[in-house]
């Protein structure tokens, strides 16, 4: 029986693509380059999805069974920058949050500014 209804079905199948109509249908090659970009844009998406839920699941087994994906990681130590003749060289202080007050010498360099007036030739 099975073996009659598959004869029956690739005989079908072959029989039809002698008696279609052809299509005279054109697809414009930016179409074509348009369902490209789309198709890879879901394959994007379906596998950053796949990647996310991986790690969610693989997470949370861990959890329940109690391993600790951190155990054997090692952490490198702060490193610092060293200088021509091979000293460790200090780091400047990290900028302050707010806005700075100057005073003295400091404040009057940094206003005395340079006039550039097509005035003065």
């Amino acid at each position: 029986m099975k073996r009659k209804l598959t004869a029956a079905l690739i005989l079908f199948t072959g029989l039809t693509g002698f008696f279609t109509l052809s299509a005279s249908a054109y697809l414009d090659p930016t179409t074509t380059t348009f369902l490209f970009q789309a198709l890879a844009g879901v394959v994007a998406v379906v596998g950053t999805a796949i990647v996310i839920f991986w790690r969610r699941a693989k997470r949370k087994v861990n959890k329940i069974l109690g391993i600790d994906e951190n155990k054997n990681m090692e952490v490198e130590e702060e490193f610092s920058v060293v200088g021509e003749n091979g000293e460790a060289e200090s780091k400047p202080d990290p900028a302050p949050a707010g806005p700075e007050q100057k005073t003295g010498p400091e404040k009057d360099a940094e206003e005395e500014e340079i006039d550039f007036d097509a005035s003065d030739e």
